[in-house]
């Protein structure tokens, strides 16, 4: 259950649209570029994360400590 909400996570923050307002100067067209870009990268960790068998986790987080 928890792996299928973080699935529908994964899947909000690859497809979180940014939409553009031809008004925005290149400031504003900058940041909203950036969150996108963060929120792709976040929502690819999720993924790469719910992929990894049991094994792949413990060693990750024996790695960490």
């Amino acid at each position: 259950m928890n792996k299928d909400r973080l699935k529908i996570l994964a899947i909000w923050l690859k497809t979180h649209g940014i939409f553009y307002d031809e008004r925005d100067g290149a400031m504003e067209s900058a940041i909203r570029y950036a969150k996108q870009d963060v929120c792709r990268t976040i929502g690819d960790y999720i993924t790469e994360i719910i992929a990894m068998d049991d094994e792949q986790i413990k060693n990750e987080l024996k790695r960490d400590k």
